[in-house]
């Protein structure tokens, strides 16, 4: 039935497992050999930290250059709503679509 072709099969498998001794060990060796390479890598380049940027006014935008320009912002909720209204109306006559 099935449970004997499976194990003929196991079986099968180990016979060329043990045969092929160096094969096998490429096997597991390789995958270890490149776990180990991502973590050095890793630990030479670490994750660099940036200050935060202040807060400064950078004036008027010029709306001439800005013509079909598309902001885009995430989450959408309805404080970040409140921002880009507040961002279309201090920086355009007219406001922007939001």
């Amino acid at each position: 039935g099935v449970w004997r072709q499976t194990r003929a099969l196991l079986f099968k498998n180990c016979l060329i497992k043990c045969r092929t001794k160096k094969s096998s060990v490429q096997e597991v060796l390789f995958p270890l050999f490149f776990l180990f390479w991502l973590i050095l890598m890793s630990m030479m380049h670490p994750h660099r930290k940036y200050d935060e940027v202040p807060n400064i006014d950078l004036g008027p935008l010029d709306p001439s250059v800005l013509v079909n320009f598309v902001i885009g912002y995430t989450p959408p909720s309805a404080l970040a709503r409140e921002i880009m209204k507040k961002v279309a109306f201090d920086n355009f006559e007219d406001g922007i679509h939001t």
